[in-house]
């Protein structure tokens, strides 16, 4: 049984409240892209937006284990892609894979008992195929550590990027692993990408528009997640539901963010 501590309820009040809105800017970067410019267009994106988010929610549903290892491996590319400049290259995914995989399986591993708990919670009790999935990405992981060295011929290490995997190393060793996700995702990966996209948002609409849009979508957001939280609750207890709102909320929202911002934006704008 997992009993949350006064940190691991400020972690996930972090999550909700600081980490979702950062993929609050998903509105404005659908203007900017091209794909709202018209109320009609608008509708159509959130709708797609939603349904997509929807698909994911019934996924974890009814294949919990599968969506789970799925959103976990997404993470990897995500983060690790999200605090990467893009570039074309044969190797941006697997250094993606590897910035990200320090994140993840750094903090699954180095604390594997009481993730397993939240495993539980989140996907039920038969995690075999689960931890074998783990357990193969962390050798992928190490190997793409080598396919890097090796097929690097020269590998430029900034001071920026070194302090970065300095303070990330530093978060998943110190913390357990509930805050140490929120730290790394509220106030690294999330202070990564506003910064990154703000500046190409803000060329295209009023800085104005694009903090209410951001507002619009993170309160969206969080009804959402109230409903949510309110039927889970009838079947379980506070901890268990507030982490299962958390993590399938971010889940279902991550499928979509990813798509929008991974898949089109920062290709386009190479950034």
């Amino acid at each position: 049984m997992l009993v949350l501590k006064l940190w691991d309820y400020w972690a996930l009040i972090s999550i909700i409240f600081i980490g979702i809105p950062h993929g609050a800017f998903d509105g404005a970067i659908s203007i900017t892209l091209g794909y709202s410019k018209k109320l009609k267009l608008q509708l159509a994106f959130i709708s797609m937006y939603i349904f997509i988010a929807f698909v994911v929610i019934m996924f974890w549903i009814y294949f919990p284990v599968i969506a789970l290892i799925l959103f976990l491996f997404l993470s990897v590319f995500h983060f690790g892609l999200g605090d990467l400049v893009w570039k074309n290259s044969k190797f941006y995914l697997l250094k993606g894979y590897f910035h990200g995989g320090l994140i993840v399986f750094g903090i699954i591993f180095l604390n594997t008992s009481e993730v397993d708990i939240i495993f539980k919670i989140l996907s039920g009790e038969n995690l075999a195929l689960l931890w074998y999935a783990l357990d193969t990405g962390f050798f992928i992981w190490v190997l793409s550590c080598f396919l890097i060295l090796f097929f690097q011929k020269s590998i430029v290490l900034t001071k920026q990027y070194i302090g970065l995997i300095c303070i990330i190393l530093s978060i998943i060793i110190l913390l357990p692993p509930l805050p140490a996700f929120a730290l790394y995702f509220c106030l690294i990966h999330s202070w990564n990408h506003v910064s990154r996209i703000y500046p190409t948002l803000i060329s295209y609409m009023k800085k104005r528009k694009a903090i209410l849009l951001m507002i619009g979508f993170s309160t969206t957001s969080w009804i959402m997640g109230l409903i949510g939280y309110y039927f889970i609750l009838e079947t379980d207890d506070f901890s268990n539901s507030i982490l299962k709102i958390t993590f399938i909320g971010i889940a279902s929202l991550t499928v979509p963010h990813m798509i929008l911002v991974d898949g089109f934006f920062r290709p386009k704008f190479k950034i």
